[in-house]
């Protein structure tokens, strides 16, 4: 096998195919790796990977394929002439280029206008360029919606309906916190985390699945998370998605972990590195 592979997470490299196996290095989340063998070592599949001057064997689950370079080219049109006032839906940042990994240039809040200069589509989404106070900058289409009266007020309605859910769950959680956690709880006798993220969603009055993995699968990415958005963890207790709890604003979340169900900020030393990404219903 061949190809060039991003590290998804903080990974140790082994000597050989199995967690057994002495660590040769430790490869930073977001390095890049050539591969070169692979091998199947009971059900899980392992890469024989070159990161820098080293070599040894990662599981191919903590790894995601690199898209080439010509193909990151063409997912990304040019700019063209777009004009209008726009509205924020939510907080939002507005960034120096088109794609989340530009840096922040300024953060507009919910309801300010902008003057929308450009757009550019980006894979599949659409980029807006905008003028908001004396800053210039790209935002996702999606965050925000044209202010005229009359979409206006549609936007606002469906935005309502869904922030009206996101908190309620909030509240719902907020209400659950000193409850015991226990493995495979789903009730107010004891949660454990999925139980818990279940059991508020339904006391919200929407119906979510069961389980850590399935509640991932079934979110899509956000970048900027909203209170009621879940934010999910990876390497707790078992490699890949493994922990998941409920964005409540200010770089807190609350969950069922360790012994009860608690509010806990995103800068913890533990949460903070286990920390793998925001998604929302």
């Amino acid at each position: 096998m061949s190809g060039t592979y991003k590290f998804k997470y903080n990974t140790n490299v082994r000597q050989n195919a199995g967690t057994k196996y002495k660590k040769v290095t430790l490869a930073k989340k977001g390095a890049t790796a050539t591969a070169t063998y692979k091998k199947k070592v009971g059900s899980k599949t392992w890469y024989k990977v070159k990161v820098g001057s080293k070599s040894g064997w990662v599981l191919s689950t903590l790894l995601t394929k690199k898209a080439s370079a010509k193909k990151a080219s063409t997912s990304s049109s040019k700019a063209s002439k777009l004009s209008g006032t726009y509205k924020f839906k939510y907080s939002s940042n507005v960034r120096s280029g088109a794609s989340t990994k530009y840096k922040v240039v300024t953060v507009a809040k919910k309801g300010a206008k902008a003057t929308a200069t450009h757009k550019k589509k980006v894979g599949s989404q659409t980029w807006y360029k905008v003028k908001i106070g004396s800053k210039k900058g790209w935002v996702i289409s999606t965050l925000v919606t044209k202010s005229t009266a009359k979409k206006a007020s549609t936007t606002v309605k469906k935005a309502s309906s869904s922030s009206s859910i996101d908190s309620k769950v909030v509240s719902e959680a907020l209400a659950l916190r000193g409850t015991p956690y226990v493995f495979g709880g789903t009730t107010p006798s004891g949660f454990d985390c999925s139980g818990f993220i279940q059991y508020a969603f339904k006391q919200a009055g929407k119906s979510i699945s069961r389980t850590t993995l399935s509640q991932y699968a079934e979110t899509s990415h956000v970048s900027n998370p909203q209170p009621g958005d879940l934010v999910f963890f990876a390497n707790t207790y078992r490699a890949g998605i493994s922990h998941v709890g409920i964005y409540i604003g200010n770089n807190q979340f609350v969950h069922a972990g360790g012994s009860k169900a608690a509010v806990v900020s995103l800068n913890d030393s533990y949460w903070g590195k286990k920390f793998h990404s925001f998604r929302s219903y």
